[in-house]
């Protein structure tokens, strides 16, 4: 099998999976792996906008089953991965958070924040930057979901939580993040994976 065919028989393998079975657990190794298949995500300027909290307590796991509007995917996952990310105030091209990425990188800030410059006026001038932010959360958490089923490992992404709610259980500073996007880990309790359902090549491409 070649590389490619590898890589598309994960794609084709990876569901939503919406019950987990309580009686198989995760190990340590297996969490630090998907938490670096987010970590070894790009990024926008490759500024890393996010944090990544592993959820493994049973009591803040009730509670963000809670935030969740009690999906039985959160309460039932070995693992539940809060991805938040920076609000606007954090991306200006004089804050502490840039100018610490940014000298990362070969040229320093001396080359970054010329080009960085540009897009933050025009995510800034269109009201973008948390929308933006946000978006970017979404590339670490397909890294990690495509990264756990190629280690066995089924998952579920999740955009229906409460905000505010999910920042309290991690007691973050609303005024400094946002939650992204929520991803649960875990064995499925069905081991039948299902038909996967997606639209003919033909129908959703263009060559143009």
């Amino acid at each position: 099998m070649t590389a490619q065919e590898q890589f598309a028989s994960v794609l084709r393998r990876r569901y939503a999976c919406r019950l987990f079975d309580t009686e198989h657990t995760i190990t340590d190794s297996d969490i630090a792996y998907i938490l670096d298949c987010g970590r070894l995500s790009p990024s926008s300027f490759g500024l890393e906008g996010w944090h990544f909290y592993a959820v493994i307590s049973p009591e803040k796991k009730k509670k963000l089953y809670a935030a969740c509007f009690m999906q039985e995917a959160v309460l039932t996952a070995g693992l539940a991965v809060v991805i938040v990310c920076r609000k606007a105030a954090s991306y200006k091209p004089e804050s502490s958070f840039v100018r610490e990425r940014a000298s990362r990188f070969p040229g320093g800030l001396d080359a970054f924040i010329p080009d960085y410059t540009g897009y933050y006026d025009y995510l800034k001038n269109n009201n973008l930057l948390d929308s933006w932010s946000r978006a970017q959360t979404y590339i670490p958490c397909t890294s990690m979901m495509i990264g756990a089923a190629g280690a066995g490992i089924d998952s579920c992404a999740l955009e229906g939580f409460e905000n505010q709610a999910v920042l309290e259980i991690l007691e973050l500073d609303p005024s400094v993040w946002d939650t992204g996007i929520i991803c649960v880990f875990g064995y499925a309790r069905d081991k039948t994976v299902p038909e996967k359902i997606r639209m003919p090549a033909g129908e959703i491409t263009s060559y143009v």
